[in-house]
């Protein structure tokens, strides 16, 4: 390779190493975001929440769909945080994906949830797809949410 395809090589690397640094960003955005959630759903603050959601979210969770924060809140959310003990919530393996101009994004992560509700025992994960969306503050808010819990191991009688 001759020295002007080396440093046009170098170049190229440079250029792509800096895209790629100032690419990270939005992502970091995202996990930081997840994280701040993960602590209101762990301080079961549903003023908190209130403020990573859109207000036309739309939730897929257990076979049924909430149209909103608000029947969100007053329906699902807010009942179960109510009835849940020592409550521990976090995402892990989160990967977010920007879409177009990066005032979107879809995000695949695994939750995982531990709580006591009443005699029962929680002890689930599962999957979750997010789409977030900028507001015209510039922050992230999830516009959907689709939940999909694992499979509990069979019970042998």
């Amino acid at each position: 390779m001759n020295s002007t395809a080396r440093r046009s090589l170098l170049a190229l690397l440079l250029t792509a190493g800096a895209w790629g640094a100032a690419a990270a960003a939005p992502s970091d955005d995202i996990v930081t975001f997840l994280k701040a959630y993960d602590a209101a759903f762990g301080a079961k603050d549903l003023e908190r929440l209130a403020g990573f959601y859109h207000p036309d979210v739309t939730i897929f969770e257990g076979g049924s769909t909430n149209d909103g924060w608000a029947d969100y809140r007053d329906h699902h959310l807010g009942p179960e945080l109510q009835g849940f003990e020592g409550l521990e919530f976090s995402h892990v393996n989160v990967v977010p994906h920007l879409l177009g101009d990066g005032r979107s994004a879809y995000v695949t992560a695994e939750y995982r949830l531990k709580a006591k509700m009443g005699d029962r025992a929680i002890d689930a994960e599962g999957l979750e797809t997010l789409v977030l969306v900028k507001g015209s503050d510039g922050a992230w808010k999830i516009r959907h949410s689709h939940t999909s819990s694992r499979r509990r191991p069979a019970t042998t009688p």
